[in-house]
């Protein structure tokens, strides 16, 4: 009987550099992010040269010559080899990039999502709580919700403390005059209170609620500088324009020409205040050859920000 041939005739091209296979797609987020998945085929004797040769960083027009101009600039982020049984190499390697079309390349457009809340605040820090200050809805015709303190730290009247705000007096130590402290909002103190309807619905009212909106921004940026940048302004206030927030959620901000619940004050008050967003939390991470930057913005709510406390961006 004859011996077995050891003779292997080879056909098509001889892999020694990595070929790609058909079937490679191409994702879009319709933000301007792409990512793309294809998979190559490499003769077995380079398997050792998988790490360098896929590496994190390197461009698909590297890959795949000639490649449409949307996508040659895509960057590899993450790649995985196998050993099919036919000695060859497949190996499949995901790239990432920002669509040209967007923002010419530089930053993909951001995906802002939208959160309400409320935290808990002094009553003492209300807009309202000495004079009227915010003039939204309903709070434009209220009773404000202390007053001045009296220099006793009591009035008796309900006409004109219905709301029976208690203060420390003032006391004269060593000639000088110690400024008073809210103490808080007491029960009625006569039934004839109950009798004319003058209920004090304040009664033990120590806080508030503080309506806030908390918006996320996410977005892809070419540039590291920028990326980094944007990343360190976390504790500033801002009108929205450093994270690119687009026109419709700026509004939230604005105290004329807002949407329709966004506060309105009196002018003495808005000048005191930042009716901005303040960056809470920021993240930066390298992902392929951009950079991916995710931004917390809440929104200042009925008391806005303290400018003495919290810097401002020159947006």
């Amino acid at each position: 009987m004859p011996s077995a041939s050891t003779t292997v005739i080879k056909f098509g091209v001889d892999l020694l550099d990595p070929v790609p296979q058909s079937g490679w797609q191409v994702e879009a987020d319709g933000f301007g992010l792409l990512q793309a998945q294809c998979k190559f085929k490499w003769d077995i004797s380079k398997r050792g040269d998988f790490p360098t040769k896929f590496k994190k960083g390197d461009l698909l027009s590297t890959f795949i010559p000639g490649v449409e101009a949307a996508y040659a600039n895509m960057a590899l982020w993450k790649a995985n080899m196998t050993t099919d049984k036919t000695n060859v190499l497949t190996v499949t390697a995901d790239f990432c990039g920002i669509d040209p079309n967007i923002n010419s390349g530089t930053r993909t457009n951001p995906m802002v999502a939208a959160t309400g809340g409320a935290s808990s605040e002094p009553i003492e820090h209300h807009p309202n709580f000495l004079v009227v200050n915010c003039l939204s809805g309903t709070l434009a015709t209220a009773n404000v919700l202390a007053g001045w303190p009296p220099a006793a730290g009591w009035d008796p009247a309900v006409a004109t403390n219905p709301n029976r705000a208690l203060w420390t007096p003032k006391v004269a130590s060593g000639g000088a005059t110690q400024g008073q402290q809210f103490v808080g909002f007491l029960p009625n103190q006569d039934p004839a209170e109950y009798a004319a309807g003058n209920i004090n619905i304040k009664a033990g009212i120590k806080n508030y609620y503080k309506p806030q909106m908390t918006l996320r921004v996410l977005q892809y940026l070419t540039v590291e500088n920028d990326a980094m940048d944007m990343a360190s302004y976390i504790g500033w206030v801002t009108d929205g324009s450093i994270v690119n927030l687009p026109a419709n959620f700026k509004k939230f901000a604005k105290t004329s020409q807002g949407w329709a619940g966004t506060p309105t004050y009196e002018s003495v008050f808005e000048d005191k205040i930042n009716t901005g967003f303040l960056i809470t939390n920021t993240s930066v991470e390298l992902f392929g050859t951009i950079w991916k930057v995710t931004a917390d913005l809440m929104l200042s709510g009925i008391a806005g920000w303290d400018p003495d406390i919290y810097p401002a961006i020159a947006d």
